[in-house]
C-alpha cells in the first residue's frame, strides 16, 4: 500500500509531541457482569487485546460501541443489530460500564452507562455535564465488529458511510437539507394534485356554459313592452338561490373558525399541562419549575383571554347574518312573488319558465365556477413556480453531496494508488426508484413489474413526475419504451396517488465502486474473494482520521503473508495520526506493529478480564510474519 501525500490522508510518521490533533479513548472500566472488575488504560497509537476465545476480547469493544451510542442500526443489518445487542446485554447484565476519553480539543469526560439506560457525562472535575458523547458528536469513534469489514466490500449503503466519514460533517448537513427539501416537496405535491383535482372538475363542466347561455339566449324574450322586465326576472330568480347560498358559505366559514380556535386554544392548554405534570415543585429543582410554571401559565392565558374575543366576533357576525337571512327571506319573498306575477302574464313564458329558472341557475353556477378557475389558475402557476424552485434546490444539493463525495473517492483514489481505487457514480443507483414505481403501479390493472423496469431505465423520477402532472402519456410511452396504451392506462393512475410527491424526491443513492487491482485491471471489491474483500476495504480503514479506530480480528480470513506485507506496515504509519484499538489472534500485529501496550485476557468460564498488559519492550510471542 502506497503511503498518502501529506495533503491530502496524510499518514506520516508523526513525531509523538507533533501527532495531529485526534480523540483518544483514555480508559474503559467494567462494574459488574462478565467482565467485573476489568480495567483498561489505553495508550495513544497501537493498542491491542489478545487472548484466547471466550476470554472476553470482543465484548470490550461491542462495551465501547455501546457507551458511545454507536449501536448498529436495525435498518442496515437487523441480524447484527440483534446480535451486538444480546452480546452487551448478556455479558454486562445489571453491571455499569465506565470510560474516559479525550476529545481532539484536549477536554476529558468520563461516561457511564448501564444496560437499557441512558449514559450519564461527567467533566474532568466529576460534575454531570449536559453532553451526549454520541448526538451532539463530541466524541466519535469509528468501530467494527468481526467480519463487518467483509461486509463493507459487497454491500454499496456501507461503502457509502464510509466515504462519508471522511467528510462527515458537511456530508451530514447537506444530506439533512436534503430530507428538510423532499419533505417540502412531497407536500407541495399533494397541494399541487389536489388543485390539479379541482381544476380539471372545473374545466370538464365549463364546455357546459356555452351551450347554456346559448339556450337561454334563445329563450329571452324580445318582443314587447315586457321583454325587459322578464329577462331581468329569470335573472334574479337564478340570483336568489345564490343569494341564500352565500349567507349559509359565510355562517359555516364563521362557526368553523370559532370551532377550530376552540379547539385548538383546548388543545395548547392541556398539552402544556400534560407536558408540565405534577410533583415538580416538591423536587429538587422546584424553584426552577415555579418559575417555569408562570411563564406557561402567561403563555396560556393568552390564548384563553383571545378566545371570548374571537367568540365575541363570531357571535357578532352570525347575529348579523340571521338579520340579513331573514331580511332577505322577506325580500325574496316578495321577489318571487312580482316573478311570478311577470311570467303569469305571459302564457309562453308560463311554458317554460321552469326550464329557463333551472338555466339560469346552471348559467350563474358555471359563471361562478369560471371565476373560481382563473384564480386557481393562477395560484397553479405560483405552486407550480415554488415547486420547481424547491426542486432545482433538491437538486443542487445532491449535486453538492455528490462532489463532497467525489473528492473524497478522488483523495482515496490518489492516496491509495496503484493498488485500490475508488469511484462514486453519481444517481448510479436505481433501486429504491424502481422499487417505489412498482408499488405506485398496483391496481393499475397491468403486468407492471417489466414496464416499471423499462421507464426506471429510460427516464429519471423527476421527468416522469412532469408527465404524469401533464397528462403526457404520449410522451411516456416514447421515452419508457412502452405501449400508449399502457402509458394512458399508466398516467391515469399515477395522476390519482398521493405518492406523485415520493416520485419526485426518492433517492438515486450515488453509487460507490471500490476496486482491487489484480493484474492489468481493477476488480469489483464485491467480486473478490473474501481475502481480497479485507484487503482492499482495510488499507481505507486504517488511512488518518480524529476518531480513534477499533477493529474486531481484523485478520480474519487474510494470511500472515498479507498481515505483516500489508497491514503491519499500514499500522506504522496509522498510528501516528490516531488512536487504533485493535482485537486479535495474530502475534504479528502486536509484536511487528509495535503496539504501545497489549492486553492479555484469560478467563475461568465464568468470569473474563485482563490478566496482564505489557508494552511492545516485553514481546508475547516470536515474529511468525510468514507462518500460515
Amino acid at each position: 500500500m502506497n503511503k498518502m501525500p501529506a495533503a491530502d490522508f496524510a499518514a506520516p510518521q508523526h513525531a509523538p509531541d507533533a501527532r495531529p490533533p485526534h480523540h483518544r479513548i483514555l480508559s474503559l472500566e467494567v462494574e459488574g457482569g462478565f467482565l467485573d472488575g476489568a480495567r483498561l488504560e489505553f495508550s495513544d497509537g497501537l493498542n491491542c487485546i489478545i487472548g484466547g476465545r471466550g476470554t472476553g476480547k470482543t465484548t470490550v469493544v461491542e462495551f465501547i460501541r455501546y457507551i458511545l451510542g454507536l449501536m448498529p442500526d436495525p435498518a442496515d443489518s437487523r441480524p447484527r443489530a440483534k446480535a451486538i445487542e444480546g452480546h452487551v446485554r448478556g455479558n454486562l447484565g445489571s453491571g455499569l460500564v465506565r470510560l474516559e476519553v479525550e476529545t481532539k480539543h484536549g477536554t476529558r469526560y468520563r461516561a457511564e452507562r448501564p444496560w437499557g439506560d441512558d449514559v450519564q457525562v461527567l467533566d474532568s472535575d466529576g460534575d454531570p455535564v449536559p453532553v451526549s458523547l454520541d448526538r451532539d458528536l463530541v466524541f466519535k469513534a469509528d468501530i467494527y465488529s468481526q467480519n463487518e469489514i467483509e461486509e463493507i466490500a459487497t454491500n454499496p449503503r456501507f461503502q457509502l458511510s464510509l466515504i462519508d466519514k471522511f467528510a462527515e460533517e458537511a456530508i451530514r448537513a447537506a444530506s439533512t437539507d436534503i430530507q428538510k427539501g423532499k419533505r417540502a416537496i412531497e407536500q407541495s405535491a399533494i397541494d399541487l394534485r389536489h388543485l390539479e383535482e379541482r381544476i380539471r372538475e372545473i374545466q370538464d363542466d365549463l364546455p357546459e356554459i356555452d351551450a347554456v347561455q346559448t339556450r337561454l339566449q334563445e329563450m329571452q324574450v324580445v318582443d314587447g313592452a315586457d321583454a325587459g322586465v322578464i329577462n331581468a326576472a329569470h335573472t334574479h330568480k337564478a340570483l336568489r338561490t345564490r343569494e341564500t347560498e352565500a349567507i349559509a358559505d359565510l355562517r359555516r366559514v364563521a362557526t368553523a373558525a370559532t370551532a377550530d380556535f376552540r379547539r385548538f386554544a383546548d388543545a395548547v392548554t392541556e398539552n402544556c399541562a400534560n407536558a408540565y405534570g405534577d410533583g415538580f415543585r416538591d423536587g429538587p429543582n422546584g424553584a426552577l419549575f415555579e418559575t417555569l410554571e408562570g411563564a406557561v401559565e402567561d403563555f396560556v392565558t393568552v390564548f384563553r383571554s383571545t378566545m371570548p374575543v374571537a367568540q365575541s366576533r363570531c357571535q357578532a357576525l352570525l347575529e348579523q347574518l340571521d338579520e340579513a337571512a331573514r331580511q332577505l327571506a322577506v325580500d325574496h319573498a316578495r321577489q318571487e312573488q312580482q316573478y311570478r306575477e311577470i311570467v303569469a302574464r305571459s302564457a309562453q313564458e308560463k311554458q317554460r319558465a321552469s326550464e329557463r329558472a333551472k338555466l339560469q341557475q346552471r348559467h350563474l353556477t358555471l359563471t361562478k365556477a369560471r371565476n373560481e378557475l382563473e384564480g386557481l389558475l393562477n395560484k397553479r402557476k405560483t405552486l407550480e413556480a415554488t415547486h420547481r424552485q424547491m426542486n432545482t434546490r433538491l437538486s443542487e444539493l445532491r449535486d453538492l453531496r455528490f462532489r463532497l463525495r467525489k473528492e473524497v473517492a478522488d483523495r482515496l483514489t490518489l492516496a491509495l494508488a496503484p493498488t485500490i481505487r475508488v469511484l462514486i457514480i453519481q444517481a448510479g443507483h436505481r433501486g429504491g426508484y424502481e422499487t417505489l414505481l412498482k408499488e405506485m403501479l398496483k391496481g393499475c390493472g397491468l403486468q407492471y413489474h417489466r414496464l416499471a423496469t423499462r421507464i426506471v431505465e429510460g427516464m429519471s423520477p423527476e421527468e416522469l413526475s412532469r408527465i404524469v402532472r401533464k397528462g403526457d402519456a404520449g410522451r411516456l410511452a416514447e421515452d419508457g419504451g412502452i405501449a400508449l396504451e399502457q402509458a394512458q392506462r399508466i398516467v391515469l393512475h399515477l395522476q390519482g396517488s398521493d405518492q406523485i410527491g415520493k416520485l419526485e424526491t426518492v433517492d438515486l443513492e450515488d453509487e460507490p465502486q471500490i476496486s482491487l487491482k489484480d493484474g492489468a485491471d481493477y476488480k469489483n471489491s464485491a467480486d473478490l474473494s473474501t481475502g481480497q474483500r479485507c484487503t482492499v476495504i482495510l488499507p481505507i480503514l486504517l488511512l488518518e482520521s480524529e476518531r480513534p479506530l477499533l477493529i474486531d480480528q481484523p485478520e480474519d480470513n487474510l494470511d500472515n503473508a498479507f498481515v505483516y506485507d500489508t497491514i503491519v506496515k499500514s499500522l506504522g504509519e496509522a498510528k501516528g495520526g490516531r488512536q487504533l484499538i485493535f482485537v486479535t489472534h495474530n502475534p504479528n500485529i502486536p509484536v511487528l506493529g509495535e503496539a504501545e501496550r497489549v492486553f492479555v485476557f484469560t478467563s475461568d468460564g465464568r468470569r473474563g478480564g485482563v490478566s496482564h498488559g505489557q508494552s511492545p519492550n516485553h514481546p508475547l510471542h516470536p515474529p511468525a510474519a510468514h507462518q500460515q
